[in-house]
């Protein structure tokens, strides 16, 4: 293409030879193009907002001071990040989630986001009305541990990112009531025994136990029961090792060391406040009352102790549930919904965010390196957790989603014993035979 030369001045400036009306010509010219242009940009910005306009819907039973913090101000990071996009969050009682989950699903009408207990993973899975995350865009299962990660496993695809990391169960105790009583912490279920009781006063209980009909109750007897030699299926709950971890807990109760509202507690808020507000001067419970206890100006080592979870015999190894929840994606809201959805739960997986979610709920991170920094800025009320955790059981293991049917044939038991309907024995002896049922199914 031959290029017109514009005579050029002196000075190198262009030379103004166009005419009045060529002025004008171009003059037009540009007012038209830049019009158009505005009118372009104006309908792609148009265009782009009504695309992102997305609304997610998330429902969780998070219920800490800390929890709640750390998703409400990550969610207006997401939304600042994510313009159009709104996350509305939903609580659900711990006893109730799972039930309520189910439901949704078999309307096909779950939230889009779901953060549930780990040991369920497989049983959404197994609705069909959750999406494979590594199926989206940005999924990765680098630096995580093993146990963590592969709890979302199935059928080779992954369906789930840990909401904060892990966690497991210890005996926390009132430092002040155990010197007035003049006992140490417990390391046997006697020196348990022996110890509530003699904890036990008109203003507090030995201890704080959870028995309300949910998962968290047989999480809670899993070390007693796991420790003592039964089996990770509880194919043999109802011999030996089942009979006399469900005997402590009813010698506890009917010693006057545990109060029998536990039958209604659940392990956090109901047991913790008790050990909280000083009406329990032992709990089995988790680091993730940390924040909350430390904004009731309980500390470690000055306010509370933490020991391992007793064990029958002097020298059993201590065998913990693996705790902690997991992020899932429904189909709800099609696929634009899906990817912005799995967006909100990939960006806590960064270092940063993932170092500051397990600080504010109390877990020890997902990834391994991540968890080794952790470690080292951790206080050492951290330091049981962080040995029990790297080593804790994961629930489901060998078990998928038979596990939560078999946990509800457990916390009957425990339930059904504690409340003196039946007997130990007769307890565990009916859950027993359901468990057999399931583990053939």
């Amino acid at each position: 293409m031959t290029r017109r030369r514009i005579p050029r001045s002196k000075n190198g400036t262009v030379a103004n030879r166009l005419t009045g009306t060529r002025q004008r010509r171009l003059a037009a010219l540009l007012v038209t193009l830049t019009v158009a242009i505005c009118a372009a940009v104006a309908f792609s910005q148009a265009t782009s907002s009504a695309a992102t306009k997305i609304t997610l819907t998330e429902e969780d039973y998070f219920n800490t001071p800390g929890q709640i913090s750390a998703l409400s101000a990550y969610s207006k990071q997401f939304e600042a990040a994510h313009p159009g996009v709104t996350v509305k969050r939903q609580y659900v009682p711990f006893a109730n989630l799972d039930t309520k989950l189910l439901t949704q699903a078999a309307g096909h009408d779950l939230p889009n986001l779901l953060a549930v207990d780990n040991p369920f993973v497989s049983t959404m899975i197994s609705t069909g009305q959750v999406v494979p995350l590594s199926g989206l865009s940005g999924f990765s299962t680098k630096g995580y541990y093993p146990a963590v990660i592969n709890e979302g496993l199935s059928g080779g695809k992954y369906y789930s990112y840990p909401v904060a990391g892990a966690n497991s169960i210890a005996l926390i105790y009132n430092i002040a009531m155990l010197k007035a009583a003049n006992v140490t912490p417990p390391k046997t279920w006697a020196e348990l025994v022996t110890d509530a009781k003699a904890l036990t006063t008109p203003q507090h209980y030995g201890i704080a136990l959870t028995c309300e009909p949910a998962e968290d109750t047989t999480w809670q007897w899993e070390p007693f029961f796991w420790s003592n030699g039964g089996d990770a299926t509880f194919a043999n709950i109802a011999s030996g090792p089942g009979v006399q971890a469900l005997t402590l807990w009813q010698q506890l109760i009917s010693d006057g060391s545990a109060s029998k509202a536990c039958l209604t507690w659940s392990q956090t808020p109901a047991a913790s406040t008790q050990f909280i507000d000083g009406k329990a001067a032992m709990m089995v419970n988790g680091p993730w009352n940390f924040p909350t206890m430390n904004q009731a100006h309980l500390f470690y080592g000055k306010q509370f102790g933490i020991v391992p979870v007793p064990v029958r015999v002097a020298g059993q190894h201590v065998v913990v549930p693996l705790g902690g929840e997991d992020w899932m994606v429904s189909k709800s809201g099609g696929t634009a919904a899906q990817q912005m959805a799995f967006e909100y739960i990939q960006g806590m997986q960064s270092p940063s965010m993932e170092l500051k979610l397990a600080k504010l709920f109390g877990y020890l991170p997902g990834k391994i390196a991540v968890a080794k920094t952790y470690v080292k800025q951790a206080g050492p009320e951290w330091s049981v957790y962080v040995n029990q955790t790297l080593f804790a059981h994961p629930r489901t293991l060998g078990l998928g989603v038979k596990y939560p049917k078999i946990s509800q044939a457990v916390w009957t038991a425990i339930q059904a014993a504690l409340s003196g309907s039946q007997s130990v024995q007769s307890a565990l002896s009916t859950a027993q035979s359901q468990i057999s049922t399931i583990l053939k199914g």
